[in-house]
């Protein structure tokens, strides 16, 4: 039975094994690692292995919420 689901590459894989001290690894799902940094940011493992930044999402009340 095959996975629906991307795998991590072997490059993925071997910056997951050495990350720097106080990283930790979040989740991987999707064919993405998510990293947690020391300072709090988080950071994506690309397939590549190098690791970039993520956008961060802040969360906001829509427009259409109507109070009653």
């Amino acid at each position: 039975m095959s996975s629906s689901s991307p795998v991590l590459t072997q490059r993925q894989l071997r910056r997951m094994e050495r990350l720097p001290q106080g990283h930790v690894v979040l989740s991987t799902r999707r064919g993405v690692a998510v990293v947690r940094r020391p300072d709090g940011r988080l950071m994506r493992i690309q397939p590549d292995g190098r690791l970039a930044g993520m956008l961060r999402v802040e969360r906001v009340q829509s427009y259409l919420h109507v109070n009653g």
